[in-house]
C-alpha cells in the first residue's frame, strides 16, 4: 500500500474523483495562542495491490512538537475496492476537523496510520503573522 498524495485544505469530499477547496496550506496564522482553526480537511489517496484491498482501520493523530497528541485520535474504517481488471486498486479519504485548538506557536504533523501502520505525516504550523512596518 502506497500514498499517491496527502494534504490539508479548507474543505474536501470523495465521490468518484476528490474535490477539494484551499489546497495544501501548511500555516495558520494567530495573533495570539491558543488558537482554533475552526475547520480543515485532509486529503488521502493510496494504491493498493488486490491482495491489499479491503476494509481498513485508519487513525490520524494530531501530534505537536513535543510529541503529544492534540485532539484525540481520530479513527474509522474505510474500503479500498478490488479492481475490476488490473492489480491496483485506489483508495480514496476526506477527512474533516472542527473547532481543532492549538495550543503553542510551533510545528505539529497530522499522523496516519491505516491497520496499525504510520503510512504517512502531513505538517502543520502555527505562526505569528508577519509584523507590518
Amino acid at each position: 500500500m502506497d500514498i499517491d498524495f496527502a494534504f490539508i485544505c479548507d474543505y474536501a469530499e470523495v465521490s468518484t474523483k476528490i474535490n477539494a477547496l484551499g489546497i495544501g496550506f501548511d500555516t495558520i496564522l494567530a495573533p495570539t495562542v491558543p488558537v482554533t482553526h475552526p475547520h480543515l480537511s485532509i486529503v488521502i489517496q493510496l494504491k493498493t495491490s488486490v491482495a491489499e484491498a479491503g476494509e481498513k482501520n485508519l487513525e490520524a493523530h494530531l501530534i505537536d512538537e513535543d510529541g503529544k497528541e492534540v485532539i484525540p485520535p481520530v479513527k474509522g474504517k474505510f474500503n479500498v475496492p478490488k479492481p475490476s481488471a488490473g492489480v491496483e486498486s485506489v483508495g480514496r479519504i476526506a477527512m474533516e476537523f472542527h473547532d481543532v485548538q492549538f495550543p503553542k506557536y510551533g510545528s505539529y504533523a497530522f499522523h496516519i496510520t491505516i491497520d496499525g501502520h504510520e503510512k504517512c505525516r502531513i505538517p502543520i504550523r502555527v505562526s505569528r503573522p508577519p509584523s507590518t512596518a
